[in-house]
C-alpha cells in the first residue's frame, strides 16, 4: 500500500489486472523502475507547457516511443494469428487467471495512462498466447520465446527512454534532473527513439564535456603558474628590506 509520508507529488492510485502471467511477474518485479523512468516524459511535459516549441518535441517523442511500442506488439500479434490459424482456432482459448494479478499503480502524470495502456495491450497479447500454450496449441519452446520477446520489448521502452534522457543527470551520474535536461534541449538536444542516434549524440556530448574539463584545468594551471609564489615575493622583498637596514 502507498504511504502518504513517501508522496512526493499529488498521486491517483490506480489497479491493474493482469491477464498474463509474463507481464504480472515483470510487473512485479520491474514495475517501479518502468513507472519512474517513463514519468521523466511526464516532468518534461510539465515543465515546457508555456513553451509551445519544446512542449511539441516532447510530445512528438512520446507519441513516436508509442509507435514503436505497438508496431512491435503488432508483431507479436502476427505470431499469435499464426499459432491460431495452424490451430485452426477463431479465437484464443479461455482460462481461468488468479485473481492475485494485480498491481496497484500510482499515477503522478496524466502521460502515466498512455503507458498503461501500452502494457495492456501487450499483456492482452501475451495472454492469449500463454492461453494457447496451456491448451496445447503453442509448444513449451514457442511460450518461452514469446514471453522473453515480451518482456524484451518492455525492457528497451525503458531503455529508451533511459538513454535518451540521460543528459539530464548531474555530472556525477547521479540523480536526474528535467531542468537540466529542458535547457540543453533548449541548446539544440534531440529526443531520439532510434538507439544508434541516441548513442550518437550521448557520445558527442560527452566528448564535448571531456573537452570542457581538460580546458578548464589547462587555464587552472595557467592561473596558477602565473601567479607568483610565497618565495618569490620574499626574493623580491629582500632589497628593500636590505636598504632600510642600511639606512
Amino acid at each position: 500500500m502507498i504511504n502518504n509520508d513517501q508522496l512526493i507529488h499529488k498521486t491517483f492510485v490506480t489497479n491493474i489486472q493482469f491477464k498474463s502471467h509474463t507481464i504480472h511477474n515483470f510487473w512485479k518485479n520491474e514495475g517501479d523502475r518502468t513507472l519512474n523512468i517513463y514519468e521523466r516524459i511526464g516532468s518534461l511535459l510539465m515543465l515546457t507547457t508555456t513553451e509551445n516549441e519544446l512542449y511539441s518535441k516532447v510530445s512528438a517523442w512520446e507519441s513516436e516511443l508509442a509507435d514503436w511500442f505497438n508496431q512491435e506488439i503488432e508483431s507479436i500479434q502476427k505470431q499469435k494469428e499464426a499459432f491460431m490459424e495452424n490451430a485452426g482456432l477463431e479465437e484464443s482459448p479461455e482460462v481461468m487467471t488468479p485473481s492475485s494479478y494485480e498491481s496497484s499503480v500510482p499515477v503522478c502524470y496524466p502521460v502515466t495512462w498512455k503507458l498503461l495502456t501500452l502494457i495492456q495491450t501487450l499483456d492482452n497479447e501475451i495472454a492469449e498466447l500463454e492461453n494457447l500454450w496451456l491448451t496445447g496449441f503453442v509448444t513449451d519452446l514457442g511460450r518461452h520465446e514469446n514471453s522473453n520477446r515480451a518482456i524484451g520489448l518492455l525492457r528497451k521502452l525503458v531503455a529508451k527512454i533511459s538513454n535518451a534522457t540521460s543528459p539530464g543527470k548531474d555530472r556525477s551520474g547521479g540523480r536526474f534532473k528535467s531542468t537540466q535536461l529542458i535547457s540543453l534541449i533548449r541548446g539544440g538536444l534531440e529526443l531520439y527513439v532510434d538507439d544508434s542516434l541516441i548513442l550518437k549524440q550521448n557520445e558527442e556530448i560527452k566528448a564535448k564535456a571531456s573537452i570542457q574539463n581538460k580546458e578548464k584545468k589547462t587555464d587552472s594551471k595557467s592561473t596558477s603558474l602565473d601567479s607568483p609564489s610565497a618565495d618569490s615575493k620574499n626574493e623580491t622583498e629582500q632589497p628593500s628590506n636590505s636598504k632600510v637596514n642600511a639606512a
